[in-house]
């Protein structure tokens, strides 16, 4: 499904890891030589800066070509300028697939150029096309699907992102629509939703089939972790009530609530360490100060200023700690950068021990006849 030559990124994937084994001493820069040239990247990814540079390029080639051809047919557009946003969107799309089947290129800058200018166009019309009516859980779920399906086709994090954001919206609003008491079962059902794309994802994500949609994953994770904890976080249902669904005071079971805000950082956290995975990890750490700000919200303990400050020092204070304990490995916990994690490390094993296997054919010295040690029969120089 991927629009980019999986052999060829399959070929990044293993120059990366030979890189990082190198660097840790694993292996030969010899070695690394090799495995590049029995396995070459050829696809074009220039450095940040000229990668910025070609998605503006692109993207601007594609917003003056639009405002050129509305210009030029500014009368036949007249009110039907939905269309025209969604044909050109179209049109982008199509020759962004014409531009990767005829260039080898790879984060480029182009095809983000391009898949970004498609998605704002097909989004902008979509926009335009339902904004008289009241089915604004239907925008979101066009913009789900069409999010979901650039993100399939390009290995787009950002997509991946834009696309988990839309189909959370759509289930919001597509409940408070049609659900009954919605008040009682929508956080419960986002938690559910949130609980069975993290699951998927972390399931999909060690399977080699999966393997360029890694970065992807990783974000689905982050993301439906953190929408697990919004669903279920009492300051977000409290408000999220007063405002869509019209509830007045505390929302059904607040102790609930309550023990949610309070515990799943904790819970994160402790997810993080005994699998060894960032994602909750990081995301355990970051929703710290989400519980702290909504304890904050409803019970003032102390004034902001003050809090922040000691939250400071005491998260500092932490940090230090913890990196001084695991500059030596503490089971299985270390700073240290861990390599060899795009391609696989049996799979690179296996690559090494394939190119220091390689024996190279010695050439033989041709079998002549030469003069013998002896004195008689006339044998002297070649026979």
């Amino acid at each position: 499904m991927l629009i980019y030559n999986t052999k060829e990124l399959d070929n990044r994937l293993m120059g990366m890891d030979a890189d990082d084994a190198a660097a840790e001493g694993m292996i030969s820069p010899e070695t690394v030589v090799n495995i590049k040239a029995a396995h070459p990247y050829t696809l074009y990814t220039p450095n940040n800066f000229v990668r910025i540079g070609l998605a503006l390029v692109s993207i601007c080639c594609v917003v003056l070509g639009a405002g050129l051809i509305a210009l030029l047919m500014l009368d036949g557009i007249g009110n039907s300028w939905e269309g025209f946003l969604l044909f050109w969107g179209l049109l982008t799309y199509g020759v962004l697939e014409g531009w990767m089947a005829g260039h080898k290129h790879f984060r480029s800058g182009v095809d983000e150029g391009l898949l970004w200018s498609s998605a704002c166009f097909l989004a902008f019309g979509i926009i335009a096309l339902y904004e008289n009516f009241d089915t604004t859980h239907w925008i979101y779920l066009v913009l789900t699907l069409i999010a979901t399906w650039f993100s399939i086709r390009l290995a787009e994090p950002v997509m991946t992102l834009v696309a988990w954001i839309c189909g959370i919206l759509f289930v919001l609003f597509a409940s408070v629509i049609y659900l009954p008491g919605a008040q009682f079962i929508l956080p419960f059902l986002i938690m559910a939703i949130s609980a069975a794309a993290y699951f998927a994802a972390t399931g999909m994500q060690p399977k080699w089939r999966f393997r360029h949609y890694d970065v992807s994953l990783s974000v689905l994770r982050l993301a439906a972790l953190l929408t697990f904890y919004m669903a279920g976080n009492y300051y977000v249902v409290h408000n999220l009530g007063n405002e869509l669904l019209g509830m007045e005071g505390e929302p059904p079971l607040p102790w609930l609530f309550w023990a949610f805000t309070l515990s799943l950082p904790a819970l994160y956290i402790w997810m993080g360490l005994r699998k060894k995975d960032r994602i909750p990890l990081a995301a355990g750490l970051l929703l710290i100060a989400a519980a702290v700000f909504t304890v904050r919200a409803y019970h003032s303990v102390m004034p902001i200023e003050t809090a922040m400050v000691l939250g400071g020092i005491v998260l500092v204070a932490i940090s230090y700690a913890a990196h001084r304990y695991l500059k030596t490995p503490q089971k299985g916990f270390t700073t240290q950068a861990m390599h060899t994690k795009h391609f696989g490390i049996e799979q690179l094993e296996g690559l090494i021990i394939a190119e220091t296997m390689q024996h190279t054919a010695q050439p033989q010295e041709p079998a002549i006849f030469k003069g013998g040690s002896g004195g008689g029969g006339g044998a002297s120089g070649e026979f």
